[in-house]
């Protein structure tokens, strides 16, 4: 789908698109690195697990285990933060 709509918009319509909405593409853009980030932190085996199962994720996540590794991911992210945020000032 992607592929097609991207063969039916010419450049100067991509960029006009783009140059008229800012904040969209940077979201996305923020979005797709952090994504692609997390993919990079794992290794092949669980990249490829993960994809081939995202089907499974929102069961996972309402289990105890999946509360649990989220809650440790967001812990150490928050961790992060705080320490980063204390480094600038």
């Amino acid at each position: 789908m992607l592929t097609d709509l991207l063969r039916i918009i010419t450049p100067d319509a991509l960029a006009a698109a783009i140059r008229g909405n800012p904040k969209v593409v940077q979201a996305a853009l923020q979005k797709f690195e952090s994504y692609s980030s997390l993919g990079q932190a794992m290794t092949t085996q669980q990249q490829v697990c993960v994809s081939n199962n995202l089907d499974k994720l929102t069961t996972f996540f309402k289990t105890d285990t999946g509360k649990n590794a989220v809650h440790s991911l967001a812990d150490e992210f928050v961790t992060f933060v705080n320490t980063t945020n204390k480094a600038l000032k």
